[in-house]
């Protein structure tokens, strides 16, 4: 596996989403690459229970199926759970570490530290390769991960954390922040009530996540396309390659739209494409902006794009 070139990312090579900061750092160092498209950071205890463990990777998963890119810390625990979940998935996944690369911390991990950026992501740090993780480097850390991400979940914590930390920037900086619920006698669980009572929004279903996405109006997903997708191009266009439909899968869902399909279940019908594939690419459009649904749910393309 190539373990990338270490960039050292300075001035306008720097994150344009870094700016919101009080105080952007000045330089960071980068191997891989860093997404473009939707991130969303997964964050909570080192010491997790097994549920919040498995919500985490759970989670993680079904973001990287739909192409988005799941930020962490590369922490024990939930950060582990969430790079895990999204490679599970087949995704984008970064870890935006305290520690250089040669120093990973924690050293465990420094496997699955080459894995992520050997597949596709990134290891970005405040520190270059040879330096360890000092205490200071920690929240600086998570104001660089709540930056970078367009929603912030926290899956699991304690009341005292480093995952509140990252719900804190995340108030600050204006990041949409989702908290999962707990029963109040969960100790790893009540820095989640707490972020609630704070006014994060209830986490309860993936969906809920992904309006707030749509709701940002992000521009193209710039992931890598899917494996699946890649082995097998001629399944998705056996059906409109050689008519009217446009050969390409994301424009014949655009095009189907446009000639009156207005559910997934109406496009499938027309493309004959798997549900799940025209589900993806019908949230794939929704975010860029291509498609937008009217008050019934049905969806439509904006007058402007027409």
């Amino acid at each position: 596996m190539s373990e990338g070139v270490e960039r050292c990312l300075t001035g306008c090579a720097l994150p344009a989403r870094l700016a919101d900061l009080s105080a952007p750092p000045v330089r960071l160092f980068l191997r891989g690459e860093l997404p473009r498209g939707p991130a969303v950071a997964i964050v909570g205890t080192r010491s997790p229970s097994e549920a919040g463990a498995q919500f985490a990777r759970g989670l993680a998963k079904d973001l990287a199926n739909l192409g988005i890119a799941v930020l962490s810390g590369g922490a024990e625990g939930i950060d582990t759970e969430a790079h895990l979940g999204a490679l599970e998935g087949d995704g984008v996944t970064v870890v935006v570490a305290p520690a250089g690369f040669e120093r990973p911390f924690p050293d465990e991990n420094s496997a699955l530290f080459r894995d992520i950026v050997a597949r596709g992501g990134a290891y970005l740090s405040l520190v270059e390769g040879t330096a360890p993780a000092t205490r200071g480097a920690f929240f600086p850390r998570n104001a660089c991960l709540v930056a970078l991400a367009h929603v912030v979940v926290v899956v699991e914590a304690p009341m005292r954390s480093g995952a509140r930390n990252a719900a804190a920037n995340a108030r600050r900086l204006g990041r949409p922040l989702f908290a999962v619920p707990y029963h109040p006698t969960h100790a790893n669980g009540r820095g989640c009530l707490a972020e609630l009572q704070l006014g994060a929004r209830c986490f309860i279903r993936t969906k809920d996540l992904l309006r707030v996405l749509a709701e940002q109006n992000l521009h193209a997903l710039a992931t890598a396309p899917r494996r699946a997708a890649q082995e097998h191009p001629t399944q998705e266009s056996l059906k409109f390659s050689e008519t009217s439909a446009p050969a390409d899968a994301r424009e014949a869902v655009r095009w189907a739209v446009k000639s009156g399909a207005a559910t997934a279940d109406e496009i499938v019908i027309k493309l004959g494409l798997p549900v799940g594939r025209v589900s993806e690419l019908i949230l794939t459009l929704r975010l860029e902006g291509v498609l937008v649904t009217d008050p019934s749910g049905r969806l439509r393309i904006p007058k402007l794009l027409i």
